[in-house]
Formats: C-alpha cells, structure tokens, sequence
C-alpha cells in the first residue's frame, strides 16, 4: 500500500468547521481539498464523491483517482482516471500516476502509450525511461515460471499486515487490526486503525501458527510502529514510530512550518525473558525532526544497519543508507548506498539474510510495477551493495511486494503483499523455494541420434513458450509448479509429436525428463473394409485382428456396419489380419510395406478384405498350417493361424468341426496316414490347451489320399510336397 512508502509523514491538524462559510455545495470540496492535502484520503473521498455528482471537474476527478490509488483501490482510481483524461485540461503531473495504477492492474500497454505522452512533454524526467522499460520488461519476466510456492498465511486478517521480521522463533509483523477490546483510534489517510507490533510463534519447519500476541505495551504506542527488526538474541530491537508527544499533539510540531511529524527510528532494549516486553525504549542516534529514518534493519552478527530515509542529499525519493559499529559501540554516520542501490523513485523494506545478502523493495529499478522486492550482495572489495536480481513471480507482482526476509536455514522465506487475495489489504505470504525443471531429449525414431533445432511448443494456462533443442537434441528449460502442460515438437521430415505432463505431483526440486523419438513424415496408410463374399454388402459390426508380424503387436479393432479400417503402416514391416464375426469366416490377408521407397507425403493401399457366411458340412482351408517334413509338430510359423481357429471356436461357440490332416506323398501309405492323424491330434491338442471344448473337436487324418496337387511323386516340388501336408477344418454343426 502507498501508505507504506509515503508515511515517512505523521499530520497534525485539526478541522475547524467555521473556517468554511462558504455554500453547502462548496463545503465538501473545501473539505475534500482540506484533508487531500493533508493525507487524509479515506476522509477525503467522501467529500470528493458528492462533489463530482455535480462537478466532475479534471482536477477533482485527478484528485479522487489520487486518493483512491493511495487507498489501494486500483479500479476505482483508474475509472476517475479515464473520465478525467477526457477533459482537455487534465493535469501533466497525473499521467505518471494513471500509468502507476495501469501497470498495477497489469496494462502494461496502456500504461506505456500514457508514459510515451508524459515523456514527449517531460524528456529531462529520467525516471520515466525506466518506467516504459518496466512496461517491455513485465510481459517477459511474466513468462518465466516461478522460482517457487507462495502460502497465503492464516492469521491474516481484513486489515493490513506487513513487514515480517525474526527474533528467534517468532515471526514479528506490522498490523493494524485492532484484537479483543484494544483501543481503535483510527488513521485519516487510510481510514483503519494505526500500526501496532505484533508476533506469531514460529515452529520447527518455520510455519507460523494462527495465534496473534502483542509485542508489547511499551513497544507499540497510540499511533504508527513498524515495522522493525532484530539482534540474532532478541534482546535488541530497531523499530519505526511516529513521534507524536504530548506537547506536539497538543501544539504541533515547532520544527516544521508545515507541521509534519516525521517517523524515527525507535531502539529497545533488556527484553524479559518471561514476558517478551521490553523495558528501554530510546531514539536512535540518528533520528532527525527534519526528515525520516523509517524501516530498519540489522545484520545478522549486529553490526550493520541499514535504513531507509527521505534525509537530503539523496538520488531521488527515499532512499537506503547504512551505519556501522565502531570500535567504541557507536553507530557511525549514515552512508547512503549510491546508485547502485538507490534510484529517484524509493527504496524501501530492506531486511538482511545474514551479513552479506540485502533484500529491499523499489518502484525505480525496472520491474513489474509497484514496489519489487530485489536482491543485493555485499562486495567486500568495492564495499558497496550490488543487485543481483529481481525475485521475480510469484514473490513479486504488479502490485506493491515487500519485506523479503528469510528464515536462518533459508528453508522458508516471507514476504507482504497488497496483490489480490482472500482477504482484503496488504497481507503476509510464505514462500518456499523450489525448482521443477523439463529435460527433452529429442532422437530420430529410426537411427537414434539427436535432433537439433527443433520447434518446441510449451503449453499451459500459466505458460506459453517457444523453445529448440540443441546438437544434443536436449533442452531443459524450468517449469510452473502445480501445473499441467502439453509439449509440441516439430522438425521438417518429421512428423509432429506432443506429449502430455504435469508438476501437480512433483515434490520439492526435481527435473521431468522425456525421451522423444520423432518419426519421418513419411507415411504409408492402410484402408479396407469388409465386405459379405456373396453379397457384396458390408458386414454387420465386424472386428478385424490385426497383427504386425515383427513386433508381435496384436490389436481386435471393432468397426461399424461399412466403416472402413484405416491404419499407418511402419516402412519394411510385414503385417496380417483376418476378419472376425459371428457366423463368417476370412481367410488371413498379408500386408507388406517391404520394397516401399520412402520419401515425403503418404503412400496409400486400398484394400477389400472378403468374409464367407459358414455353412455345415462345408471344408476350410487353415492357411500357413504347415509342417517339416516327417514330424507332427506344431511349427512356430502356424501359431497365428491356429489362432485365429481359436478366436473363430470362441466367435462361435456352439460350433463343432473336424480338423482334417493331409500329408505329402512321400513315405508309406500307412505311415503317411498315421503321421497324418499325428498332425491333426497336434492341432486338437493345442486347441484344448487354449480352452477349447474337446466336445467340439474332432480330428481325422488322410495321409496322402486327398492332394491337392497333381504331379507324380518323384516329381514334385519341394513348395507342392508342402502345399499337401495342409490341414484343414470341416464344420460338423453350427
């Protein structure tokens, strides 16, 4: 919330109602103006509100929109915003202001286009360079996925919470919600109750609890402290509060014309062990009436401070110094951290993670917008603060993000935020770092080697990327967490593959990887349908077993009445398939991709595969059922088509038939008939083994009475001696 930043000022006054005599219509703007100007926004908008009614002015419109932005109430500024910026006579100064409360929202564009305009008529105003990259830079730093999970903490309440700090097990924060019968004096700028110091107790995973306790009496006053920091012990405590004695309630302050009451920087000491109160409070060395020291922060072995301040002679805004422990035990004048840090929009909510790492928040380096939360390291050599990065989503948002601060094991972090929530205001989140990653390893499906450069589509509701692979064929890339995703891959030559995944399951750092094996694009497609062999019309509702003779694959594919089996076919492979229904019977078709030249686009067979109606009494062929000459083995080759009798049995399951047995000439008449019945018994015996009903089996053999062949004996051919060792198989009933 702007109150955050722009506190650095406490207001004294006091409205005397008879000041203003004018009419009734002029009262509330006087009134809205009056307490605009002293920072009494929440008061301020009832006033401006009825005002507009009648009066919608550009620059009480600017005024309204003002007051609305510095209340957090994004929307209702930008609609005061856009209705003003139609007059003519909208102010200058308000363009970056709308911009501000646009990039809040997300509309970076819109905010550019309004920055490009103030910049046109400002070109000496640097800051706003910044800004219009801040619009480029969201967009990409929005694509990257986030370095980890944020919590939204259970004792948040419908007020403000913010500025986390550590005193040893317990997480100390900054709230203005007022518990059980507490006094609750509110503030005018935001309308709520003033800052009080409150602590939740932390346990061993550096979870908070949802127990609320007051600081402490002595700490926290009848007006704004916080937020703070501490010595590693606890025993030592920096705070911020606003200065408001006796005498200058009463009086205002002497040392400011405009009577503004400038927060300082508050040290207390000798902590009771038993209670938690502390029983010194003093200023610290470097408070002045005439500017601000707000927001402290302690190295972990004491002996750097670091702060922010409006003092003069800074880069811009607020800006962060630092002091030192001498030898003596005194706190050495302030530094200011230089541009390296500092920028001419405000540094603030600086908090160290041990002695070397400086988180801190900034609406002048380029950001999302708001207040970012950044990390610096202590360069010992140089003895300055350099940044490292921004933290990114999800710690830092186009709203205001804040008071980064590490647990000590850096297991867990928290952080405020006034982004969008369950409850209303600037709440406290916890964050856990975590890294999921995606490893593709793309490979050729045929040689095996890696593909490089190709197209590689992430897809996600969060995350939409483009990425390529390498020499390697690999890229890795991090992920969203609790996400799923899809991977398009694309190569020309190629056929496109996408892939499902997801992190919803993934648990801490982890790294998804895939292996994809693109294919050529090279295509050889399959179509048949089956047709009644008599009557030309398509089977009612048949199944065909397709088998790849290679890969041993087998898939029963049902079709519909005349739909057509359409199939991609691999290059150099060998294929069958026969038809299956009930009361028909086909033959086994062979399909063979050998001899196809590969190249781009798709090659296509078209194919018409018969079904014959089964009648009883009626003789059919068992194709490939062969045997070696002299043995009544079930050769390894025969399997599928024996299988296929076996899925015709089960097709039919009332049928019953005979397997008939041939043999080829060779041998004697009665050693050819008893090898004969050998080989149908074979037949039979394998059917059993596979459940078949021997009830439903009969088996005959015939030497080599039946041939099928007509050469003399000694003359045959090796491929007609085993055309007659066939068998084949009669239907006795149906």
């Amino acid at each position: 919330m702007r109150v955050h930043i722009f506190i650095l000022i406490a207001l004294y006054f006091s409205l005397n109602t008879e000041t203003y005599a004018q009419s009734k219509r002029d009262k509330d703007l006087m009134i809205a103006d009056y307490m605009y100007t002293h920072l009494a926004f929440a008061t301020a908008i009832d006033h401006y509100e009825k005002v507009v009614e009648h009066n919608n002015d550009a620059a009480i419109m600017v005024k309204l929109a003002d007051c609305y932005r510095m209340i957090d109430e994004f929307e209702k500024a930008v609609a005061c915003y856009s209705i003003a910026i139609k007059s003519n006579s909208f102010p200058n100064a308000a363009y970056p202001h709308y911009a501000e409360t646009l990039m809040t929202l997300g509309r970076y564009e819109e905010a550019k286009q309004l920055l490009i305009t103030y910049q046109n008529n400002n070109p000496a105003n640097r800051s706003i360079t910044n800004e219009i990259r801040s619009c480029d830079y969201a967009d990409s730093l929005l694509k990257l996925p986030p370095t980890g999970a944020i919590y939204f903490e259970s004792f948040n309440t419908d007020g403000f919470e913010f500025g986390p700090a550590l005193r040893k097990n317990d997480l100390v924060f900054t709230t203005d919600s007022v518990y059980s019968t507490e006094s609750s004096k509110k503030d005018k700028w935001t309308g709520h109750s003033f800052y009080q110091i409150r602590y939740t107790e932390l346990n061993a995973e550096g979870r908070a609890s949802e127990a609320v306790k007051n600081l402490g009496t002595k700490v926290n006053s009848k007006y704004h402290d916080g937020p703070c920091t501490f010595c590693h012990d606890g025993d030592t405590m920096f705070f911020t509060r606003t200065n408001m004695g006796i005498s200058m309630i009463n009086n205002g302050p002497k040392s400011d014309p405009n009577k503004l009451v400038h927060l300082q920087i508050m040290v207390a000491s000798k902590q009771d062990p038993d209670t938690k109160e502390y029983k010194k409070i003093k200023p610290f060395v470097h408070n002045k009436s005439t500017y601000s020291t707000i927001h402290p922060t302690l190295s972990y072995g004491g002996q750097m401070l670091v702060f922010a301040s409006d003092m003069p002679g800074g880069e811009g805004g607020i800006d962060l110094y630092m002091t030192t422990l001498d030898a003596r035990g005194k706190w050495t004048k302030p530094v200011n951290l230089g541009k390296g840090i500092n920028t001419e929009g405000d540094e603030v909510f600086p908090s160290f993670d041990g002695d070397s790492i400086l988180y801190f928040s900034s609406n002048g380096w380029v950001g999302l917008g708001g207040l970012d939360i950044y990390k610096s390291k202590w360069d010992k050599q140089k003895g300055v603060f350099v940044v490292l990065n921004n933290m990114g989503i999800p710690v830092n948002s186009s709203y205001d993000d804040m008071s980064f601060v590490e647990s000590r094991n850096g297991s867990i972090a928290h952080f405020a935020s006034n982004r969008p929530a369950p409850k209303d205001n600037d709440n406290i989140y916890s964050y856990v770092a975590q890294s999921i990653f995606l490893k593709l390893i793309i490979i050729d499906g045929a040689t095996k080697k890696p593909l490089e450069n190709c197209y590689i589509e992430l897809i996600s509701k969060p995350d939409a990327r483009t990425l390529s692979s390498d020499k390697n064929g690999n890229t890795v890339t991090p992920l969203y967490l609790q996400t799923d995703y899809n991977a398009r891959i694309n190569k020309a030559g190629y056929r496109p593959v996408e892939i499902p995944f997801s992190t919803l399951d993934v648990i801490g750092n982890d790294t998804i990887k895939k292996i994809i094996n693109m294919q050529s694009d090279f295509q050889i497609s399959y179509t048949t349908i089956i047709l009644d062999e008599k009557t030309k019309f398509p089977i009612t509702d048949p199944s065909i077993v397709w088998i790849e003779k290679e890969g041993k694959k087998k898939d029963t594919i049902r079709l519909a009445t005349g739909e057509q089996l359409n199939v991609e076919l691999k290059p150099n492979s060998m294929y069958y398939m026969y038809g299956l229904k009930t009361n028909y019977y086909s033959k086994q078709r062979f399909v063979s991709t050998k001899g196809i030249e590969s190249g781009s686009g798709t090659t296509r067979i078209v194919d018409t595969l018969y079904m014959k109606k089964l009648e009883v009494g009626e003789i059919y062929k068992i194709d490939d059922i062969y045997y070696d000459y002299n043995k009544a083995t079930i050769r390894q080759d025969a399997k599928p088509a024996l299988d296929q009798l076996m899925n015709l049995l089960t097709e039919n399951p009332t049928m019953k038939i005979q397997l008939n047995s041939h043999t080829d000439c060779r041998g004697s008449d009665v050693y050819n008939m008893k090898l004969s019945q050998n080989r149908a018994r074979a037949v039979v015996t394998y059917l059993v083994e596979r459940g078949i009903s021997a009830d439903r089996l009969k088996f005959k053999g015939y030497g080599e009475t039946l041939p099928v062949t007509n050469c003399a004996c000694t003359e045959c051919t090796e491929q007609q001696y085993q055309d007659n060792r066939r068998t084949e198989f009669q239907i006795i009933e149906l």
